[in-house]
């Protein structure tokens, strides 16, 4: 039987197992995993509960991160049932109990993914102020920070994929009076997109 939870960290992740395991406490094994972000800091973690090392925490944990499923928890109970998986059984029946929740979650956009953003601190003179907002808008940037001295100066993180177009369309605005200078990529917490089958 496998369970999925928001788990905003790791303590959360640990009180959703804890629930689990006190509403099913005559299961062998709640073998689990979680991942969680916050403040560009990526945690995760697969915990086996008895099970042979590495057949059942990491292959959950491995589900997550193919599916780019972030802030979740996901507990996977089994009874023995005097079926001997083997160590290889016992792995592909973990990962495919957190794989069919997960594909079951997603399309009724249950669970939160993430991505990779390109983060930007853009510098421009106030009289381009809308035109950057507009780009921005336009380019699905977020507004990490804004300053408003001399020149405005706002920081922004795009999808990744929209990076180089994104750049591109502020270097057009004001004769090069936008300057753009990239911070690097992180991951971000992104709206879910229904999967295609």
């Amino acid at each position: 039987m496998t369970w999925l939870a928001p788990a905003a960290d790791p303590k959360a992740a640990s009180q959703v197992l804890d629930r689990r395991s006190r509403l099913y406490a005559d299961a062998t094994h709640h073998c689990w995993a979680y991942r969680t972000w916050s403040d560009g800091d990526l945690q995760a973690a697969g915990f086996d509960a008895g099970e042979p090392s590495g057949t059942a925490g990491r292959p959950i944990l491995g589900a997550l991160e193919r599916a780019d499923v972030v802030n979740s928890v996901c507990v996977v109970s089994r009874w023995f049932g005097g079926t001997r998986l083997g160590t290889g059984g016992l792995t592909r029946a973990y990962a495919d109990a957190a794989r069919l929740a997960i594909e079951g979650a997603i399309p009724a956009r249950r669970l939160p993914e993430v991505g990779v953003w390109s983060r930007f601190e853009t510098r421009f003179p106030y009289g381009a102020t809308s035109q950057v907002r507009r780009v921005a808008a336009k380019h699905a940037a977020r507004e990490e920070s804004a300053d408003y001295g001399e020149r405005v100066k706002l920081v922004l993180s795009v999808p990744a994929e929209q990076s180089g177009r994104f750049e591109r369309a502020l270097a057009e605005i004001g004769a090069g009076t936008v300057h753009a200078s990239s911070l690097g990529e992180c991951l971000r917490p992104s709206k879910i997109a229904q999967r295609k089958g």
